[in-house]
């Protein structure tokens, strides 16, 4: 791939950065963070690759201005490609989710249009896109580890689970049914693992202190790998239609780590099997299933290699390749290339 090109991405720290900064050097695109205010003047060159999460970009999910600064600055990039790291949320009338939904979706929408390519992590959101532009590149890969891909899994477990991430997915994992995850620690003599941000709610605090959970706070990623490589289980509260998109989920089944997924009704989605790739609560586990955590781990793992960190670099090159072979010398305007697409998709 020539250079120079940029990987785009919202200001601050998170997944989204995580991801792009492991992928750029190795697709020669550099990460550039961008803002309303940002001068992008001087920006041009070979392959612009947006990575879109609406939130990062804008408080509510609704950078309207990105797609005006799309629009200009793929004139300038002789391929324009987007990976969708999310598309819109939804939610309940009484929150704000409900009231912006559409104008997130219409944000997604113009700049799948626009993109040249694109990737997302979710075969549910390929769904959606495909709808908008169908003819262009694209993959669909679940997100890779931050936290290490280790060559080697250790048979040698300790009796351990490991609650990992966001302070606000840890707390979910913690709460739910009623803290069943210290019942099952204390049942199977479990030491739970803490490692993310500290608890700042006080009554959660207490909780983990109550029950002699390890509190690691933020491990710097060799460590969080090394925890994960050694521990028998790793919590989740999170959909199961939503975790191609959960570097948590995606640490654990890199470790071989059975993935304990915490949440109401739990499905097969993207390849991932209840109870097969994952453990559906910890009371499936004290379940008559006979449930191996070692066999869920290393299924885990089988499902994780055909989208870790090498595949999304090869995929997005070869992406960037069909597009790059695509695109004409002169690039059209979005609304004749949308009429382009369009009437390729009718013949």
């Amino acid at each position: 791939m020539q250079s120079p090109s940029l990987s785009v991405i919202p200001p601050g720290g998170g997944g989204v950065r995580d991801y792009a900064s492991m992928l750029g050097g190795s697709l020669d695109a550099p990460i550039q963070e961008l803002t309303a205010q940002t001068d992008t003047r001087g920006w041009s060159g070979d392959m612009l690759l947006l990575h879109f999460s609406g939130y990062g970009f804008q408080k509510r999910g609704v950078p309207t201005w990105l797609l005006s600064e799309t629009k200009r600055l793929r004139t300038r990039f002789k391929v324009f490609g987007v990976v969708f790291h999310e598309l819109y949320a939804s939610g309940p009338p009484w929150g704000s989710a409900f009231w912006l939904s559409g104008i997130q979706k219409r944000i997604a929408r113009e700049l799948v249009d626009q993109a040249d390519f694109w990737l997302t992590n979710r075969e549910l959101a390929a769904q959606w896109l495909r709808l908008h532009n169908a003819s262009a590149p694209h993959r669909v890969l679940p997100v890779f580890s931050n936290v290490g891909e280790p060559a080697v899994l250790d048979n040698e477990r300790e009796a351990s689970i490991v609650v990992f991430g966001s302070e606000a997915i840890r707390s979910q994992s913690y709460a739910f049914g009623d803290g069943e995850i210290f019942r099952f620690a204390k049942r199977h003599n479990l030491r739970i693992h803490d490692i993310g941000k500290p608890m700042q709610d006080a009554t959660m605090a207490n909780s983990l202190a109550d029950a002699d959970v390890v509190r690691h706070g933020m491990l710097p990623p060799e460590q969080v790998s090394q925890a994960l490589a050694t521990a028998r289980f790793g919590a989740l509260s999170y959909p199961a239609d939503h975790v191609g998109k959960s570097g948590i989920f995606a640490a654990y089944a890199a470790h071989g780590t059975c993935p304990v997924m915490l949440w109401p009704e739990l499905a097969a989605h993207d390849g991932m099997q209840p109870n097969v790739h994952y453990a559906a609560g910890f009371r499936a586990l004290d379940g008559t299933k006979n449930l191996d955590p070692w066999l869920i781990g290393r299924a885990a793992r089988r499902w994780y290699e055909p989208h870790d960190t090498a595949a999304h670099t090869a995929a997005l090159q070869a992406l960037y390749n069909d597009a790059r072979a695509s695109v004409p010398a002169e690039r059209p305007t979005t609304a004749s290339a949308t009429a382009a697409r369009s009437t390729k998709v009718l013949q």
